[in-house]
């Protein structure tokens, strides 16, 4: 199995998803994004078990999407003997630049059960998690999208002073919970990969314990840190914080617009209804930092924390 890096790479963490359904669902929908055309996509697929019709109905659709298929990573021997028989190659990711040595959302219900019919698969309900992104150029709103215990989709939450207010709320209850602050503080005691340029698509950095990045991440490429992130510039990749299950690392950055992102259990996505692939370079930003709250999670303003 080779250890893959390549020029005009540009990666999809589809890890998240459980089933062929999902798969398909959150691939078409990345590939649909503009940064992602003409791109050498590199597919991490997780677990999944994918027959050899399956596996050339993925790679169709990348085709179809004006894109290339590079190469899968799997760890599942059924897709990997797929692979092999397609001629599709398979890769392992890694570090273009060493580090130190120490130590999905799924679609509508409808559109569920539609893959779910085409692949022959059972729809399961799965709790939904949204990130928010920004709804205005003078200020950014954080929203996010949960789903209600009948399966439906509730409205979008905005980040306003009622959501701020339940926030800080827990936050003050979870200051006399030991094992929680143990959690917050954990990042403080890991060591710090330090890197001065910009992640380009394709590129994957992953570290032990924190990142910190002076420079943008650009769509394509991926970041995975076992604690905090931290990019001074813009963030639009992917990006993973507490990566061994720490659901209260944190990801900051002076501007967030990640295609996906993840802070320990807990995954999230760029909305449909926002298609912003770059963000207008400025001389004035306010850092950004992401979170979790109650199974989601949230995008503010880090000035908006007092």
């Amino acid at each position: 199995m080779d250890k893959g890096y390549i020029e005009n790479g540009f990666i999809v963490d589809l890890t998240a998803a459980k089933k062929t359904s999902e798969i398909i669902y959150e691939l078409s929908r990345v590939l649909d994004m503009p940064e992602s055309k003409g791109k050498h996509i590199c597919l991490k697929l997780g677990s999944v078990n994918l027959s050899e019709a399956e596996l050339t109905s993925v790679k169709a659709l990348v085709e179809l999407m004006e894109s290339q298929l590079a190469f899968i990573s799997t760890s599942s021997t059924v897709t990997l003997e797929s692979a092999t028989a397609l001629g599709i190659k398979i890769s392992e990711f890694t570090n273009e630049i060493e580090a130190p040595a120490f130590e999905t959302t799924e679609p509508t219900p409808e559109v569920s059960n539609a893959l779910d019919n085409i692949f022959g698969e059972d729809s399961e309900p799965k709790e939904k998690k949204a990130y928010e992104n920004e709804t205005s150029t003078e200020e950014r709103e954080s929203t996010v999208e949960v789903k209600s215990e009948d399966d439906e989709i509730s409205p979008i939450v905005r980040h306003d002073e009622v959501i701020a207010e339940k926030v800080e709320a827990q936050e003050v209850k979870e200051e006399s919970d030991e094992e929680i602050t143990a959690l917050k503080n954990a990042p403080e005691a890991l060591p710090t990969l330090y890197l001065r340029k910009t992640i380009r698509s394709g590129q994957s950095i992953s570290s032990d314990g924190n990142i910190v990045i002076i420079g943008d991440v650009n769509p394509g490429s991926e970041i995975i840190a076992k604690g905090d992130i931290t990019v001074w510039g813009i963030l639009g990749g992917i990006a993973h914080a507490g990566s061994d299950g720490n659901n209260y690392a944190k990801i900051r950055a002076l501007k967030l617009n990640p295609v996906q992102i993840r802070i320990g259990e807990v995954f999230a996505r760029r909305p449909d209804t926002i298609n912003l692939p770059y963000i207008q370079k400025s001389c004035e930003y306010i850092p950004e930092e992401a979170f979790t709250y109650n199974g989601s999670i949230v995008i503010r303003k880090i000035h908006e924390e007092n």
